[in-house]
């Protein structure tokens, strides 16, 4: 009879780990895509299904809802997939050229249909809660990076410590996408405006 040593015995006890299949990026970004083309041509998720993005991504449903749980999910992870990624290196040199840092790192050279597609996306928003709520949660992330540099300098003094820092970092990011995405006050949309938003906010609009 042959003996079994008790490191054998453990190893033979411990099932070997499964590795489930690794998911395909470019099966990925073909969806993501696919729901952009989609929403151009419609000009509104209303008339897309997972039917529609899956014929034209050239993948299977189940595909899709292995990656996002919801039209909503996939179409707010859609929109996200445009925008420039929300971490940004800061040298924190000085509170002036990290807030310019922070809005330069904000993607805005978007083409005329990745801006409509944006509209589309904000109307639709008001009447559907749900894709609200998935792009608030994937907007957490964004403003998170900018609330803690404001944050950040009112600790050392630079900034004022009655400040509300997600009202200041609102009132750097909403201006650049009112006039860099959704094309307002076109005559102020010049190479240096993140350089303008930044002096005017911390010079102030008041007299004193």
């Amino acid at each position: 009879m042959t003996s079994t040593s008790p490191e054998a015995e453990n190893s033979a006890a411990v099932p070997a780990p499964v590795v489930g299949r690794p998911r395909s990026t470019a099966a990925s970004n073909a969806i993501l895509a696919a729901v952009l083309d989609l929403v151009a041509e419609h000009g509104s998720m209303r008339a897309i299904t997972v039917e529609a993005v899956a014929a034209r991504a050239g993948t299977s449903k189940t595909t899709i809802y292995r990656r996002w749980a919801t039209k909503e999910e996939l179409v707010a992870a859609a929109v996200e997939s445009i925008k420039a990624p929300p971490a940004f290196e800061l040298p924190h040199e000085s509170v002036r050229d990290d807030l310019i840092r922070m809005l330069k790192a904000v993607r805005t050279d978007v083409s005329p249909r990745e801006r409509r597609i944006l509209r589309c996306i904000m109307i639709d928003s008001e009447d559907n809660p749900e894709l609200a709520a998935q792009q608030e949660r994937l907007m957490t992330e964004r403003r998170r990076a900018g609330i803690e540099l404001v944050r950040y300098w009112i600790e050392r003094g630079e900034l004022r410590a009655d400040l509300d820092p997600m009202l200041v970092a609102a009132g750097l990011v909403s201006p650049l996408l009112t006039i860099q995405i959704y094309g307002h006050y076109p005559h102020l949309r010049t190479p240096d405006l993140a350089e303008r938003l930044v002096d005017q906010i911390l010079t102030g609009i008041g007299t004193r």
